[in-house]
């Protein structure tokens, strides 16, 4: 490409004064050079030296290929070149990896600020004539060559600063930071410390960690937006100087900070409503009790009175099994109130299940006469029970079963010895559970999408694997929509 043909540069110094010349006298240097357009993310102009390293034979053909940087640490330290050039810092002495023909290939490069025909910043870059051939590295130094690599690239800011405050090193994050805080590593100057809304603070994690080798702890940072950043301070040696220095890391956890704030009120608010909830559970209980104790007491005593009047006595009956529902029904709303404070008593006694098998049975059929119950009962041993849990949770599967299946479909129960445990399986032909709710079908308060037209709490469930949990044992489903669900408690043989 002759001068005519070339776009109009201003160079920066050190380049050659005489803006008309400069591309000229630039491309007779036998060193690779090139202009690197910050914006386009283009090289735009490169002398004969930098279309060899490039392996391009003309500009043009350079030009139209993309240098976006794949990795951010690249572009983040792209970036800091363009802030550090933009205010006027001079030339830059940088060891940078490029991979011309996708090979690595590390220069040791002087970089300079030039100005484009518009004004606009870009870089001019002297890739000089050295390189090292990697395959003839040790595997120690190609190992050191990929941990440079991955400091560079990593989104946590490090930095290397003496014990004073100096700055040493930064990798393109923290660069990145300081560039955004506008901080300048003056000397005589701590620098640390400018670097933080609370020096004090930071001074004493500093002093920690120069005493005990290293410290962390969360810090705001300088600036007028609010950014906290979680700092580790670790103590060491200079590796140029020897001396006593510090690496620092940093991560910005202003949303984690922000969310767990956020979250840390809502447990509060949740912790206070559900303490409102117990209190409301508890003296309501307290007076529902009290009248069905009466209710109870006084039908009785009318059974009692009636003698021979079978009907009187069937109706008193009747009373007495309705209170009995009640109190029950009392009894499982402050034990699910308990489950939830996670105070639930649990008294374990050796005992048979089949009793507590009948009796949970005995009670539904009592309040659905007109539905059929298939049992079996096998030869299983005493278990470590609680018998007041598993009746309750036997009534829970037992009356989902009536609820969730039709009015003619029998529910099946079956108890069984099967290794080292017996399973109690609750099994009705309704209709199922939907594959996708399978997942949360005993998280408290869910309730699956076919049950939205029929009453329930979302809780049962949830109390039922609480109260196996408590056994040793476990509570699990096998269901297919439409057809029905198997229920089964698992109790462990000890």
């Amino acid at each position: 490409m002759n001068r005519a043909q070339q776009p109009c540069y201003t160079p920066v110094a050190p380049l050659p004064p005489g803006h008309g010349e400069a591309l000229a006298l630039l491309g007779l240097i036998d060193r690779a050079l090139w202009i690197y357009d910050f914006d386009k993310t283009r090289i735009v102009w490169a002398n004969a030296q930098g279309l060899a390293f490039w392996q391009a034979h003309s500009v043009a053909e350079l030009a139209a290929r993309d240098f976006n940087p794949v990795g951010q640490g690249t572009a983040e330290r792209l970036g800091n070149l363009r802030v550090a050039l933009g205010a006027g810092g001079g030339t830059r002495h940088e060891n940078w990896t490029y991979f011309p023909g996708g090979e690595p290939c590390s220069r040791e490069c002087r970089i300079s600020a030039v100005s484009l025909e518009d004004g606009r910043l870009a870089m001019l870059v002297d890739a000089g004539t050295g390189t090292f051939e990697r395959s003839a590295l040790p595997p120690d130094f190609t190992y050191e060559l990929r941990a440079i690599a991955a400091v560079r690239q990593s989104p946590l800011m490090i930095s290397l600063c003496t014990h004073e405050g100096q700055w040493l090193m930064h990798n393109p994050a923290a660069e990145a930071l300081v560039n955004r805080l506008s901080l300048i590593n003056l000397p005589g100057f701590d620098n640390f410390l400018a670097m933080f809304a609370h020096p004090a603070e930071a001074a004493a994690l500093r002093s920690k960690a120069l005493q005990k080798g290293s410290a962390h702890g969360i810090q705001q940072m300088a600036g007028n937006t609010l950014r906290l950043h979680q700092i580790t301070l670790r103590r060491l040696n200079d590796p140029v100087t020897g001396r006593l220095s510090l690496l620092l890391s940093q991560q910005d956890v202003t949303r984690a900070q922000r969310l767990e704030r956020r979250l840390k009120k809502a447990l509060v608010r949740e912790k206070a409503m559900v303490e409102t909830q117990r209190l409301f559970l508890s003296i309501t209980s307290h007076d529902f009790r009290t009248p069905l104790t009466i209710i109870d007491g006084a039908a009785r005593r009318i059974g009692r009175m009636a003698g021979s009047d079978s009907a009187i006595a069937a109706r008193a009956d009747a009373i007495r099994a309705t209170a009995t529902r009640m109190a029950q029904a009392v009894d499982r709303t402050l034990g699910w109130s308990s489950i939830a404070e996670g105070k639930v008593a649990f008294h374990p006694e050796l005992l048979d299940i089949g009793p507590l098998l009948e009796k949970a049975v005995a009670s539904q059929r009592t309040l659905h006469p007109d539905r059929a119950f298939v049992i079996e009962l096998g030869d299983v041993p005493s278990l470590l029970l609680d018998a007041g849990l598993v009746e309750r949770s036997l009534d829970n599967l037992l009356s989902n079963a009536l609820k969730y299946s039709p009015q003619g479909a029998s529910v099946d129960v079956r108890c069984i010895r099967r290794g080292k445990r017996v399973e109690l399986s609750v099994t009705d032909h309704g209709i199922g559970v939907p594959a996708a709710d399978m997942r949360r079908l005993f998280t408290r308060f869910f309730r699956s999408a076919n049950t939205k037209g029929t009453k329930g709490t979302g809780i049962g469930l949830n109390a039922v694997k609480f109260y196996m949990g408590l056994h040793g044992g476990k509570v699990a489903v096998r269901s297919v929509e439409g057809e029905g669900s198997t229920f089964t408690l698992v109790f462990p043989i000890r």
